[in-house]
């Protein structure tokens, strides 16, 4: 139950990871109705219960333990917040938790934890409605928590309530939020930052914006104050002309967008990517029992290889094998930051084999392309998916063709690695073909096999095949034997 909007989330824990089953989200504003005094106003209280009363037809007949209501910042600060929550209580009997803002801040950061890889300092911000909060922490464990008193609804009711953008109203705007910022601690002023990450509605508005005028959604100051003088010249909230951003969250960018502001010039910050994840995420995996690995991708791997039952010891051999053939062409073919990438192809190879044996790798690169994968950037993740469906059989030569060059050679290289891996335990129950040695030019790969020809005829005949797959796409593919 948040400053301006509450949301509903259903969930399920399966093989370690949630699976989000339904979402919703209502805009209810419950900052808005805040008056000096921080008395809520009885509008705002019947729009909060309006909204759970609607929710309760989802989730009212699931038992206490499996549901977790969490209040935030304007519950938090209300006089007379125990009139929202006694209302609450005749609608849906279940307890209400408001957070502290610290508590808000650790659970924002456990959410990111759960669904990204997060870096040895990282710094992050998350505007809300009434409150912002902000915290410094190292891997999956945050350090320092503070939550501070501005928020893009508080804020839009302070400075834009008119809906007029102007120059003093951003002024008057930055200078608060300067205030604010300016009480952190001083863990938040030594810089280094290895990765800074911006969550929730307002951020993600503010990238959206950036997509539509700049072709990506990096935040940097510079853009930040473009997208201000181009909000101050629209200069009012019904002209704003953003076919990117939410209309319900459009009234509410001058206001997240002074705070973004002052966050970059009040602290030693260079640029600020999206996180995905937040306090939602925070609260799920809690309420679910699933801690926190040190490697989330890792987590996504595993709970995959568990959901479609993959063969363990088989993709273990296959993963072994391609880490042979990666450690002999790494240096020279620059992959030595794609490790991972091969390995958790080789685990997951056989992802859609329950569908069809036949093509399973086209099923697999399916599943993977269009699954959540907590931990995995898009890139990243097509990349997994291309891999897997071109692990044997006919190389997907369309695709393949309109990846950009150096996209195109990296794919190539990491695919003549997983196939040649997948095809050196191709007996399955049968004992791998050895390799005596692995080198490779710019063209191509040499494999040297420590078995006699006469020996393994049948698989000479697949690496001829092989051959002719990988000359379509100018790879060439040696071998010799003992």
């Amino acid at each position: 139950m948040g400053s301006n909007s509450f949301h509903l989330v259903i969930a399920r824990e399966q093989d370690g990871s949630i699976q989000i089953l339904h979402k919703e989200k209502q805009l209810v504003q419950l900052a808005d109705g805040l008056d000096n005094d921080n008395v809520l106003s009885d509008a705002a209280i019947t729009r909060g219960i309006a909204c759970l009363q609607e929710f309760k037809q989802r989730f009212s007949s699931l038992p206490i333990p499996q549901v977790r209501m969490v209040a935030t910042y304007t519950l938090r600060v209300a006089k007379n917040r125990d009139a929202f929550l006694q209302a609450a209580q005749q609608v849906l009997p279940y307890p209400i938790e408001v957070v502290s803002g610290h508590e808000e801040a650790r659970l924002i950061y456990s959410g990111i934890a759960h669904t990204q890889v997060l870096a040895a300092r990282n710094l992050i911000i998350d505007i809300g409605g009434g409150s912002t909060e902000v915290v410094v922490g190292s891997r999956t464990r945050a350090s320092s928590l503070s939550s501070l008193r501005c928020g893009c609804v508080s804020y839009n009711q302070r400075f834009f309530k008119d809906g007029v953008i102007s120059a003093a109203a951003f002024n008057a705007a930055l200078s608060a939020a300067d205030k604010q910022f300016a009480s952190l601690s001083k863990e938040y002023f030594t810089g280094n930052w290895d990765l800074t990450l911006g969550s929730s509605g307002s951020v993600k508005a503010i990238c959206e914006a950036l997509l539509q005028f700049f072709g990506d959604d990096t935040v940097t100051m510079a853009r930040l104050k473009q997208l201000k003088q181009k909000l101050i010249a629209w200069g009012h909230i019904n002209k704003i002309q953003l076919d990117n951003v939410d209309s319900k969250r459009t009234p509410l960018l001058p206001a997240g967008l002074a705070i973004l502001i002052s966050f970059f010039r009040r602290l030693p910050v260079i640029s600020l990517e999206f996180a995905n994840g937040a306090l939602r995420e925070g609260v799920l995996y809690e309420l679910a029992g699933i801690g926190t690995y040190s490697d989330v991708r890792q987590r996504t791997v595993d709970s995959l290889a568990q959901l479609y039952h993959i063969d363990h010891q088989h993709a273990e051999k296959v993963r072994n094998t391609a880490i042979t053939l990666f450690n002999g062409v790494a240096e020279s073919w620059g992959l030595q930051n794609h490790r991972h990438t091969l390995e958790y192809a080789a685990i997951l190879h056989e992802t859609g084999i329950h569908i069809s044996s036949r093509a399973h790798h086209k099923h697999g690169a399916y599943i993977i392309a269009n699954s959540d994968m907590p931990g995995f950037g898009e890139q990243q993740q097509q990349l997994l998916a291309r891999l897997i469906g071109n692990q044997r059989k006919k190389l997907d030569l369309e695709r393949l063709t309109l990846l950009e060059p150096s996209e195109k050679l990296l794919s190539i290289r990491l695919i003549s690695l997983l196939r040649l891996a997948v095809l050196l335990n191709l007996g399955r129950i049968a004992s791998s073909v050895h390799i005596s040695n692995v080198s490779c030019t710019e063209r191509g790969l040499t494999l040297a096999l420590k078995e006699p020809k006469h020996r393994i005829s049948l698989f000479v005949k697949d690496l001829q095949r092989e051959q002719k797959q990988m000359a379509n796409v100018n790879f060439e593919l040696k071998f010799s034997f003992a």
